[in-house]
């Protein structure tokens, strides 16, 4: 099995060949050879015996959510939300999904948190 690099916009798909392992004071990790993101890795070996190491299973791809908050006429802000899906392959992504109004916050921070938590609800529902 291939590992895939969790860097959003990278997702290269490297073969066992490809990646050397560290062990680090967090633990067993890979550093991509194409966009050098650290990668976490796991010992599934048993105790004593050899290191056999596997990425971690993932529930979730790496999304790209980028929330915004868009200045209005009257002082007030509106949160936007742009979501594109990560698919299981290196670099491909769904169709992006915009929201040009989620809600109108008197704060600039308020808009953007809660553009992040409908993401959030969003991507768990679908995942």
């Amino acid at each position: 099995m291939p590992f895939i690099c969790e860097n959003v916009e990278c997702r290269a798909v490297l073969a066992r060949g490809q990646v050397r392992s560290n062990h680090e004071e967090s633990g067993w990790c890979f550093y991509c050879p194409d966009c050098k993101i650290r990668n976490e890795l796991k010992d599934i070996g048993l105790p004593g015996g050899p290191v056999e190491l596997v990425q971690p299973e993932r529930s979730d791809l790496p999304h790209k959510v980028i929330a915004t908050a868009r200045p209005l006429e009257d002082g007030r802000y509106a949160a936007q939300l742009r979501v594109q899906r990560a698919l299981g392959m290196k670099g491909t992504y769904a169709v992006e999904e915009y929201w040009e109004q989620l809600g109108v916050f008197p704060d600039a921070q308020e808009a953007v948190a809660h553009a992040k938590s409908i993401a959030a609800d969003m991507l768990e529902r679908k995942a």
